[in-house]
């Protein structure tokens, strides 16, 4: 098996062109022809990640967010960044990233985080159509609930499902929800939208000061659930997903890295 088969199969799941213009998705250091036999899933591929990589004697890694995302001038190895790569190489290890491609995605993150909460009759939350495709991907998705919930009770479902012990709420707190919308990751500022689709409440990873302050203002409630809860459920649903497609693969999620976020 080589790297360049993942790659194919990961374009067909969660196209490259799908991803937003401004971001960096795909093979990001190694080589299509490289052989592997073990790959690990991760959001970021951190010096952690990539320690864990190396002792685990995994080929690929495979993260969410991109491990290059402006262009680099030069490799370094003195700088973090050059010193990482440079590991990378030393120890043959190709690296992939699949970031808005695999939010848009059907099946993808968005759809994910929906599930997760339990929204049925989901919808696209906005309207997201990348260059050169007739059909929209959508960002974001809005959905209901399968019976109205108090709020108090809805925040509850949150962490638990999500894994966490605090969020952030944005503007009142209406006393029922069942119609929810989510966005994975950092929420991209769409207010006007958001109110004219009626949601009781946003669901997202990250959001603004100024953003917050104008949602809450316009009467919005937000809950801001953390950029690494909403995206990181992705990776068991994307390791059972190339587990069947590649059974003679060793896949697996990583287990060192957290949300870079504490509280006192």
């Amino acid at each position: 098996m080589n790297a360049g088969d993942v790659l194919n199969y990961l374009n067909e799941i969660a196209p490259w062109r799908y991803a937003e213009e401004w971001d960096s998705v795909g093979l990001m250091v190694g080589s299509r022809d490289s052989n592997i036999t073990k790959i690990l899933l991760c959001m970021d591929v951190t010096a952690n990640v990539i320690s864990e990589a190396e002792s685990n004697g995994a080929q690929m890694i495979i993260s969410h967010h991109p491990f290059i995302f402006s262009k680099m001038k030069a490799i370094d190895m003195e700088t973090f960044k050059g010193a990482q790569i440079a590991k990378l190489i030393k120890n043959n290890i190709t690296v992939v990233s699949a970031h808005t491609n695999l939010d848009t995605a059907p099946g993808g993150v968005n759809d994910t985080l929906a599930e997760n909460l339990q929204l049925r009759n989901c919808k696209n939350l906005k309207t997201y159509i990348p260059k050169g495709l007739n059909f929209d991907l959508g960002m974001g998705k809005i959905g209901e609930l399968p019976d109205y919930t108090s709020f108090d009770e809805f925040v509850r479902d949150i962490k638990k499902n999500l894994g966490i012990e605090n969020l952030r709420i944005i503007g009142n707190k209406p006393e029922k929800v069942k119609n929810i919308a989510v966005f994975c990751g950092s929420f991209d500022d769409d207010l006007e939208n958001l109110k004219s689709r009626k949601a009781d409440v946003l669901v997202t990873g990250d959001i603004k000061y100024h953003t917050a302050l104008d949602a809450a203002q316009m009467g919005l409630c937000i809950v801001d659930a953390g950029h690494f809860a909403t995206e990181r459920i992705i990776l068991p649903k994307l390791r059972d997903t190339l587990s069947k497609r590649f059974k003679e693969l060793e896949i697996i999620c990583s287990i060192v890295e957290a949300d870079p976020f504490n509280f006192a």
